[in-house]
C-alpha cells in the first residue's frame, strides 16, 4: 500500500508521494522485531512520525525485509523524543537473513530532531536491514518512529537530513582557562544537557583538531539559550602561537537551546578559541556544544540560523499561548472530584467514640489494633474489615474529596471498623473484596504517572507514635540486613499471599500501557524488590502474570515471566489467566532470596526464584512493606476506563 505521508523535513517517506521528491527505492515488504511493548515494528514503515516501535534493552532489534536485494548507501530514521535524547544503535545488512555484515558501526542520533536523520554508508546491496539498539541517553529503551534504506544516487537525500552534529572535523583535545566543575570536555559529548561553564569576561576554551582543517562556520548551543543571549568571539590559529579573529564579538540569538550556526569567511586553522563575555543575565559563560563546520561537506540546515530559530521560537510561543488560552476556556474540573465521598468518622456502632465529646483529636481506637479472626470463607454480608484483617493496612484511593491535592487515604483504624467505598473498595456479592481504579484520579506522588486503589502494609496497626517511614516497628527488613536494623524493624523477612480474580482491565490508550496493572508489591524506601503485574493485550482472551525486580545498585529492572509473557509482541497465552478466573500468588523473602509463586486449581504452579544478593536491599537503612490491590499502569487511555480485581484472601506473615 502506497504511503503518502510527507515528513516534517519536507521529504517523502515512501515512493510516489504526491508533491514530494520521488524515492525510487522500494518500501520494505515486512518489518519484524525481537520484541516490542505494544508499539509494534510495522509502525516503522507506516510513514507516520507520531507512531513508533519500542523495545527495551541492549541488543533489541528490528529488521526490514525488502523482498529482494536493493542498492543502498544510506539509512534514514526518526526517533521518538529525538529532540530530547540521543539514541545509540548500529546497522547490519544481509542478503539471506542468516549471515549479517555491519554496515554502520555503533553510533548515536543527534538528539536534536524529531524528523528524519540520514546516516551514510559504504555503497552495498542487501535484502535485509537490521537496526540493533542500545538504549538512549535517558534510559534503556529503543524507540524509533521511522526506518528506511536509501540509495542517494537515485533517492532524495538532502543535507538537511544529516546529523547536524556529525561534522567531519573533530577535535583531538580541548582545554579551558577555567571551569566550575562543568569541564570543557562536555562541549564535545553531543549532549545538550551538559555544559562547560566559567565566570567572567575573557574566559576561554581552546580546541585542538590535531591538524589544519577548513571551516566556514561554527555551531554552538548555549545553556539556557532560549532565555538569554551569550556574547563571545572566536579566534583561529594554525600553530597555536599566532591568533587571528575569525568571528568578531557577537551574540547568540537568545531564542534556542539547540545548535545555532555562525557563518565565517572560509579559513584554515588547527586551533580554535572561544572567548566568552557573559550573557544578558550575568557574567557566566555556559556553552553546551561546539562544532567547527565546513558546509561544503557537513550538514548546515537553515534551521540552525538565527532568523529560523527566532521564527521557531515565535511559533512555539504562539502554540503555548494558544494551548494556555484553550485550557483557560475549559470547565474547571478538579482532579479527584468524582466518586462517592465516604467521610472518615468513628462509628459508634462498632467503636467507643466517647473521648471525642471532649477531645476531637483523641485516639478513640485501641492501639495496636487487635487481629481480626476472619471467616474461613468470605461472606457477602460482611464489611471488608470483617472478611479481612485490615488493621495492618492503610488504603489509598485516587479521589480527592478534601481538595488537598492528594489521594484520599484511609488509615488502618477506619478500615478495621468497617470502611468501604461503593465505587472503589467494597464487598462484592460473592463476599470478595473489590478494588477498582480508573485512569483518571490523583497520583500518590510526583514520581508516579499512575493512579491506584491499593493497600499499604502497616505493622504498627494504628499506633501513630511509631513513624510511618524508616527502619521502625512499622516496616520490615531483609534477614540479610545489618543487625541493628533487624533489631529496630517491626519484622524480619516476610510472606504476602493473595487469592483473587481479575474483573476488568483497560482497553484504551497507548499500546505499551493497555491492559496492564500491578496486583502486588514489595516497596522499599524508593525502589521495589518486586512489582507483580497482570496484563491482557488487546484482542487476547487471556492475560499474563509477570514481575519486575528493581536492582538498586544498577538502577535497572529485570522482568520475569510467570504465566504468558510480559512482551507486547506475545501471542495470546494458551495457559494464560482469563478474566474471572481465580488464582493465587505468594511472594516470600528470606534473606536475599525471593520466591514468587502463582497457583491455579488443576494446573502446575509457576515459580520463580530471585537471588537479590547484589540488588542493594540488604544495605543499612533499607526498609520494606507489602502492597496489594490495583495500581493502574495506564495514563493514556479514556479517563473513564478502569482496572478491577476481587480479592478472596490477603494475608501476611513474618
Amino acid at each position: 500500500m502506497t504511503n503518502l505521508f510527507k515528513g516534517t523535513m519536507g521529504v517523502c517517506l515512501s515512493v510516489l508521494a504526491v508533491g514530494c521528491a520521488v524515492i525510487p527505492t522500494p518500501p520494505p515488504v515486512t518489518a519484524t522485531a525481537s520484541d516490542h511493548d505494544g508499539n509494534a515494528p510495522e509502525r516503522l514503515i507506516d510513514g507516520d512520525l507520531k507512531t513508533r516501535w519500542s523495545a527495551n534493552g541492549d541488543g533489541a532489534w528490528a529488521v526490514l525485509d525488502y523482498g529482494k536485494n536493493i542498492d543502498i548507501d544510506a539509512v534514514k530514521m526518526a526517533f521518538h523524543k529525538g529532540d530530547a535524547r540521543a539514541s545509540s544503535f548500529m546497522i547490519e545488512g544481509s542478503n539471506d537473513g542468516v549471515t549479517w555484515t555491519t554496515l554502520l558501526p555503533k553510533t548515536q542520533s543527534s538528539g536534536t530532531s524529531l524528523g528524519l536523520e540520514r546516516f551514510d554508508l559504504e555503497a552495498t546491496q542487501a535484502r535485509y536491514i537490521k537496526y540493533v539498539g542500545f538504549g538512549n541517553t535517558s534510559n534503556t529503551w529503543n524507540s524509533l518512529t521511522e526506518l528506511m534504506a536509501a540509495n542517494c544516487e537515485v533517492d532524495s537525500c538532502p543535507t538537511s537530513e544529516l546529523n547536524p552534529m556529525a561534522v567531519a572535523s573533530v577535535p583531538v583535545s580541548v582545554t579551558a582557562s577555567d571551569h566550575d566543575g562543568n569541564g570543557p570536555d562536555r562541549l564535545l559529548d553531543h549532549d545538550l544537557k551538559t555544559r562547560w561553564s566559567a565566570n567572567g569576561d575573557g574566559a576561554w576554551v581552546e580546541f585542538d583538531y590535531g591538524k589544519v582543517i577548513e571551516l566556514d562556520a561554527v555551531k554552538l548551543a548555549f545553556h539556557k539559550g532560549n532565555a538569554r543571549a551569550t556574547s563571545f568571539l572566536l579566534e583561529g590559529s594554525e600553530d597555536g602561537k599566532i591568533w587571528n579573529t575569525i568571528l568578531p564579538k557577537t551574540s547568540s540569538s537568545g531564542f534556542s537551546n539547540n545548535l545555532e550556526r555562525f557563518e565565517l569567511e572560509s579559513t584554515k586553522a588547527r586551533y580554535i578559541k572561544y572567548v566568552g563575555y557573559g550573557n544578558t543575565s550575568n557574567t557566566w559563560n555556559s556553552v553546551t556544544e561546539f562544532l567547527a563546520a565546513n558546509c561544503a561537506v557537513d550538514a548546515c540546515p537553515i534551521s540552525e540560523t538565527a532568523p529560523e530559530l527566532e521564527k521557531m521560537a515565535a511559533i512555539e510561543k504562539a502554540k503555548a499561548e494558544a494551548k494556555k488560552l484553550a485550557e483557560s476556556k475549559k470547565p474547571k474540573v478538579r482532579p479527584g472530584d468524582f466518586g462517592t465521598h465516604v467521610p472518615l468518622i468513628c462509628d459508634a456502632k462498632v467503636s467507643d467514640c466517647t473521648c471525642l465529646k471532649t477531645n476531637p483529636t483523641c485516639q478513640w481506637w485501641e492501639a495496636p489494633l487487635p487481629v481480626v479472626d476472619v471467616p474461613a470463607q468470605v461472606r457477602p454480608d460482611f464489611k471488608p474489615g470483617q472478611n479481612f484483617d485490615l488493621g495492618g493496612w492503610y488504603l489509598s484511593i485516587a479521589t480527592d474529596h478534601d481538595a488537598n491535592g492528594k489521594p484520599d487515604d484511609v488509615p488502618e483504624q477506619y478500615l478495621a471498623q468497617g470502611y468501604e467505598n461503593p465505587d472503589f473498595f467494597y464487598t462484592a456479592k460473592d463476599g470478595g473484596l473489590v478494588f477498582k481504579s480508573f485512569i483518571k484520579g490523583v497520583r500518590t506522588s510526583k514520581n508516579t504517572k499512575y493512579v491506584r486503589t491499593e493497600l499499604r502494609q502497616m505493622l504498627r496497626r494504628g499506633d501513630e507514635s511509631i513513624p510511618l517511614k524508616g527502619v521502625t516497628k512499622n516496616n520490615w527488613v531483609f534477614g540479610s540486613a545489618p543487625e541493628e536494623d533487624r533489631k529496630n524493624a517491626g519484622a524480619v523477612d516476610g510472606v504476602l499471599e493473595a487469592t483473587l480474580k481479575i474483573d476488568h482491565t483497560t482497553t484504551t490508550g497507548e499500546p505499551e500501557q493497555v491492559g496492564r496493572f500491578i496486583i502486588g508489591q514489595i516497596h522499599a524506601n524508593d525502589d521495589e524488590p518486586i512489582r507483580l503485574y497482570f496484563r491482557q493485550l488487546p484482542g487476547h482472551k487471556k492475560g499474563s502474570v509477570y514481575f519486575a525486580h528493581e536492582n538498586r545498585n544498577e538502577g535497572s529492572d529485570v522482568y520475569y515471566d510467570l504465566i504468558g509473557s510480559h512482551s507486547g509482541a506475545a501471542a495470546d497465552p494458551v495457559d494464560g489467566i482469563a478474566l474471572g478466573e481465580v488464582f493465587s500468588y505468594r511472594i516470600e523473602v528470606k534473606g536475599n532470596d525471593m520466591t514468587v509463586t502463582v497457583s491455579r486449581d488443576g494446573k502446575p504452579d509457576a515459580v520463580q526464584k530471585v537471588d537479590m544478593s547484589n540488588s542493594g536491599y540488604d544495605a543499612g537503612g533499607q526498609y520494606m512493606y507489602f502492597k496489594a490491590g490495583v495500581y493502574n499502569q495506564n495514563h493514556s487511555g479514556d479517563p473513564e476506563d478502569y482496572v478491577q480485581a476481587t480479592f478472596y484472601k490477603l494475608t501476611t506473615k513474618h
